[in-house]
Formats: structure tokens, sequence, C-alpha cells
């Protein structure tokens, strides 16, 4: 399903472990990889840049290009300058490609305004689906396995999270393709939030309702040919996916995404870019098309 992908690097240990972790996932018919690397002109020192700085660029592009080669990918690189979120979108748009996988600090929803964040925007803008790794879970990872060891369980039990709205029709979408990556396992989790019920009869209906609509999920899934598990959770959104995750061993966490701007997740909150930030798994975000 994946077969190309785009990777944003920066020759950091943090991203060329992202690269390390890709290399796993050949197994689930990857084929092409592109690396981007975006000098950022609103933070460069000096500009244009000296040729002599951009031949070094290269020559370290072309050595992780090389050795993925050897790896057996088809794997090209891309040298550009600008805003790197609106650079990474672009390249995805124009290179066809099918999957974006970048790193993530887990930066706080502060950090990343007075900061900014790359993989993060690029997860809320994307029009293909972008998978996120935590950086300090890879870092801690490695101790144990080699990271490609550890991406051949990418897809090995998935918890897909659901509101039953289009963005989750989306991610549901998505997920389907993933049997062919040879997912097997699936669960289906509704969270209805605590914080939006004002009397335990109000909870008890949203219960019911959460029950009969995440069957539907899961019997359309298992028409499919998974074995589905739903679950229906009241609580904190973001407290009960990472609960969930822990208590059935995700390998993997889908969402669906409504692209909420930074400034209207701050005042209202985004699920999704909150797991982002303090999953200790991959996250793979969906938008809608």
């Amino acid at each position: 399903m994946f077969s190309k992908i785009l990777v944003p690097v920066d020759f950091s240990d943090e991203s060329d472990r992202v690269i390390k972790y890709v290399t796993g996932l050949k197994t689930f018919g990857l084929k092409e990889i592109t690396l981007i690397h975006v000098v950022d002109v609103g933070r460069a020192v000096v500009w244009p840049l000296p040729g002599k700085l951009t031949g070094a660029i290269e020559a370290r592009l072309e050595e992780r290009r090389a050795q993925l080669e050897k790896d057996g990918f088809a794997a090209k690189t891309v040298l550009t300058e600008g805003r790197p979120s609106d650079e990474v979108l672009t390249q995805a748009a124009t290179g066809k490609h099918t999957l974006i996988v970048t790193g993530s600090h887990g930066k706080t929803l502060l950090e990343e305004i007075l900061l900014g964040s790359v993989s993060e925007s690029v997860s809320r803008e994307a029009k293909i689906p972008v998978l996120l790794v935590r950086y300090d879970v890879l870092k801690d990872i490695e101790q144990t396995m080699p990271l490609a060891q550890y991406a051949l369980n990418t897809f090995k039990r998935v918890l897909l999270t659901s509101d039953f709205s289009k963005a989750s029709d989306d991610a549901q979408a998505v997920v389907r393709k993933l049997k062919k990556a040879g997912l097997k396992e699936v669960v289906s989790l509704h969270i209805s939030n605590i914080k939006q019920m004002e009397t335990e009869q109000e909870k008890i209906e949203k219960m019911d309702s959460c029950q009969l609509e995440n069957a539907k999920v899961a019997k359309e899934l298992t028409r499919a040919g998974f074995e589905v598990r739903a679950v229906c959770r009241a609580g904190d959104p973001l407290a009960e996916i990472l609960s969930v995750a822990d208590e059935v061993d995700a390998s993997l966490i889908v969402m669906g995404s409504h692209k909420k701007g930074v400034l209207k997740e701050w005042l209202v909150g985004s699920v999704s870019l909150n797991v982002i930030r303090t999953a200790d798994r991959p996250t793979l975000v969906v938008h809608r098309g």
C-alpha cells in the first residue's frame, strides 16, 4: 500500500533513526524512498548559502541515499529551500508519494506555537497519511533491537480510534488497505467525552449509542477479513486512547484528523495531535483528501 514514501531529514541522530526504522517497512511493500532536506530560509545565518555548504549538504544526502540503495530500495534525494513544512507538503504532492514518515519531538502545544514543529505542521496539513514515531521512543528501542526489526511489528495490531465522522471513515478505509501489509487484528475504539455529559442518564445513552455504532464498524471490518474487537469508553479522549493502546498492546494507532488550525487547537484541543505528542508507539494520521 505504501510503496513510495517521503522522509524529511535534518542529519541529526534522531532523523537517522527514522531512516533506519523506515527500512524495516520493506516487508510491507515499500519500494521507493525520497529523502528531503529543507534549508529553512527563515533561520539561515547566511543567505544565499555558499556553494561549499550546499555541496556538503548534498554529500550528506548522498551518503544516506547510497545506503538505502544498498538496502534494496530505489532512493532519491531532494534539497530545497523555504518553510520546511510547506516544502515537505509540496514534495509529497508533486512526487506522488503515498506516505510521509517523520519523527516527532513530542512538543507541547505551547512549545509548538513558540518554537514551531515541522512534523506536527505536516501531520496537520498533509493530504496523504502521515506516520509519526517519537524520537525518544526510537532512541530507547534502539538499545534493545535494530529499528528495522522494530518496524516489522508496525502493522501487527492496530488501534483504530473513531468518532463516527467522515474523517474516521477515511481512517477506516486506510486500515482496510493495510490488509495488504499483513494486518490481521484491529481494535475499534470510541470514547464518549465525560466533560460533555451532564447527567448519568446521558452517559448511559451515549454508551448505548457507542456500542451500536461501534458494532457496525466492527462488522464491516470483520467482513473485510480482520479479527476485530470493539471497545467503548467514557472519559478523557487522550487518556483513554493511551490507556487502551497499552491494554491491547497496539503496534500502531490510526486516527482521522479534522485539520484544526493551531489557534483552534489552542482553544478547543486536538485529540490526534495530542496523541502524537504523547503516544509511545507509532501513530498514523489520516486526512480527508
